[in-house]
């Protein structure tokens, strides 16, 4: 795990206690970094693994549909929202929040300007 970026993640958390988890995800389902602010035992790999399967599933049936790009995908769930969105090209964030303003309050350019700023070694060489 990226240690620089966790902390990051893990202060977006901090800052609006309305986040529940933020994952950054490889494009292989792995996780990168990770922020939760529920404490329990999730399986961060198996989250990864799923998110990344829907994001490659949605993006089929939108191309397939639309012939068009798929920009995000938003679960709206009973006790709250989760978003599977791409940060670059060889990343994904899953974002957990208990609310729709939660999500509307991350601010996912400095996300993605951080990561960038900040690649995991192990990716150094291809993240953009």
């Amino acid at each position: 795990m990226n240690s620089d970026l966790a902390e990051y993640l893990e202060y977006l958390c901090s800052e609006n206690d309305d986040i529940n988890d933020l994952i950054i995800v490889s494009n292989e389902g792995l996780p990168i970094a990770l922020a939760s602010s529920i404490k329990g035992s999730t399986d961060q790999t198996l989250v990864s693994g799923m998110c990344t399967a829907l994001k490659y599933i949605g993006q089929e049936l939108i191309s397939e549909i639309t012939e068009s790009n798929l920009k995000r995908i938003l679960v709206d769930c009973s006790n709250g929202l989760i978003l599977i969105q791409q940060l670059n090209q060889n990343c994904i964030l899953v974002a957990s929040c208990k609310n729709d303003a939660a999500l509307s309050e991350l601010d996912i350019p400095s996300i993605q300007m951080y990561f960038s700023a900040n690649p995991p070694k192990s990716l150094s060489n291809i993240v953009d």
